[in-house]
């Protein structure tokens, strides 16, 4: 198949958050943590070939405005050896991971393998957001082991984008008003630096747990209650590969919808709503951008006008303290372990570390394996100063007593 690809509106506002020279914060990273033997050069030699068979994996952004494309570059993705005494709890020590990536020059997305304390390897595998989403970056990471252990490959068999796609299902259909901006359910700091980086934790909670996503959203809702919220809103990424049968895809292709939680909100009206939305295919809905300028009209909009208006909304945000939604959640599901195992490499954990969004007020990914639950959450640093912690220890706490019908408030 010849790859090749319409860049989209959402891809183009991913795209629009870099900035020269620092680091991309719209990446997928997906982290595989174990041990066993692992050679730089067979590793190399893996990514290559899966590149290969999945050129969505090293695409450069060619044209501009409205006729910017994604085309395949002529070198696959980045390959880094790290030696680190990162222990992958935290962004602390991570620095390593900030290396921006160059999509004119097709540096869309890379590999690293990180030699860490204890006899310990970490994999990573890093995508720009405005080429791959999760899955897809979870479809790139899987055909790597796959070259490692010798099996056949998937590849890719399409190369629609996410509004082409979301249009196929919803026929263009406009995204309602989702209401009033909300304050987050962490507190706002006064912080002088114009720049405000954010920073992830992570967590590994142990044991088996019926309605994860239900839990952990009613429980951040919980959090948010108690620091005197009045309104929650969650928004889900939704994978819209399901709606075109067989697809193999690296490319973008999350919608989302977005639910409001009320107090005392069970697990089961959680799921009611989340299976109504996706029934009416909410997550193909057209987005609300702005309030005047019509969606299909933003693909030829300049890149810096996208990014200057970007940079407004964020000094808004911090002023106001009012966001869009209380936060995303990221739910990757259950992951099997021996799918990212193979040339004497044995893995003990995987986990997805959210993107960096300066308008988002929290970022949440959800990763099960055999070993335990992967919870991460990213928060800017003006709603942080401890209340990460806190707030990452309240959701383990709350899941470790909740039972199968917790209740919000």
């Amino acid at each position: 198949m010849s790859y090749g690809r319409t860049v989209s509106t959402v891809e183009r506002y991913y795209i629009s958050c870099d900035e020269p020279g620092k680091p991309s914060p719209c990446v997928n990273q997906i982290v595989i943590i174990g041990k066993g033997s692992v050679d730089m050069d067979t590793l190399r030699c893996a990514v290559t070939l899966a590149s290969v068979a999945n050129p969505g994996s090293c695409l450069k952004l060619t044209g501009h405005l409205g006729l910017s494309r994604w085309c395949v570059a002529e070198h696959g993705p980045r390959f880094r050896f790290v030696v680190s005494d990162w222990d992958g709890t935290s962004s602390e020590g991570a620095d390593f991971l900030n290396e921006p990536l160059d999509i004119r020059s097709g540096i869309t997305s890379e590999v690293i393998l990180v030699t860490m304390k204890n006899d310990k390897y970490a994999i990573v595998v890093k995508s720009h957001h405005g080429t791959m989403d999760g899955r897809g970056t979870q479809h790139f990471a899987q055909e790597i082991f796959r070259v490692l252990n010798g099996q056949a490959l998937l590849g890719e068999n399409n190369d629609i984008n996410d509004v082409q796609l979301a249009r196929k299902i919803s026929a263009a259909k406009k995204a309602s008003d989702i209401g009033p901006e909300i304050p987050p359910v962490t507190q706002k700091l006064e912080i002088d630096s114009d720049e405000i980086p954010s920073r992830w934790l992570r967590k590994t909670i142990l044991g088996k747990h019926k309605h994860l996503l239900a839990k952990i959203a009613l429980s951040i809702a919980g959090y948010g209650f108690n620091n005197g919220c009045e309104t929650v809103r969650i928004q889900l990424p939704v994978d819209m590969r399901s709606h075109i049968p067989g697809i193999q895809s690296t490319a973008n292709l999350t919608g989302g919808i977005v639910i409001d939680v009320f107090r005392h909100m069970s697990e089961l009206q959680w799921n009611s709503e989340i299976k109504r939305q996706v029934k009416e295919k909410k997550e193909a809905e057209t987005p609300r951008f702005f309030k005047v300028l019509p969606f299909h009209l933003l693909s030829w909009v300049p890149l810096k006008l996208m990014k200057k208006s970007n940079d407004k909304l964020v000094a808004k945000r911090r002023k106001t303290n009012l966001y869009r939604t209380s936060g995303i959640i990221s739910n990757l599901g259950r992951i099997r372990l021996a799918n990212f195992s193979g040339a004497g490499f044995i893995p003990e954990s995987i986990f997805f570390i959210p993107p960096e969004f300066d308008t988002t007020a929290l970022f949440v990914t959800l990763t099960g394996h055999e070993n335990g639950i992967e919870l991460l959450m990213r928060t800017p640093s003006n709603l942080d100063a401890g209340q990460l912690e806190t707030l990452c220890e309240h959701v383990v706490s709350s899941l470790n007593k909740s039972s199968d019908q917790l209740l919000v408030g």
